[in-house]
């Protein structure tokens, strides 16, 4: 009955790890990023929609600027972009 593991099935176990991290990693990152990207977008629009609210009941003229644009919220509840920065 053995009570360890070889030099060579350690080295076999941390090969087959290291390529599977290899794979996993690099498609994990891009999956984070992609979500980093949808979850500012989702508060983009919140942030527009509730500004949007805002400008209707107040009945007030409001602007806003969000990821390099600019937008006017008209009284009437209509939104506008006026300048669209491309940096």
């Amino acid at each position: 009955m053995r009570s360890a593991f070889t030099l060579i099935e350690l080295l076999v176990v941390l090969t087959i790890m290291t390529l599977v991290m290899g794979v996993v990693v690099p498609k994990g990152v891009k999956l984070l990023s992609s979500y980093d990207n949808a979850l500012s977008r989702i508060k983009d629009n919140h942030e527009l929609s509730l500004t949007r609210a805002k400008a209707f009941l107040f009945a007030e003229d409001k602007y806003l600027s969000l990821a390099n644009k600019k937008y006017q919220l008209s009284k009437k509840g209509e939104i506008f972009e006026i300048s669209n920065d491309n940096r």
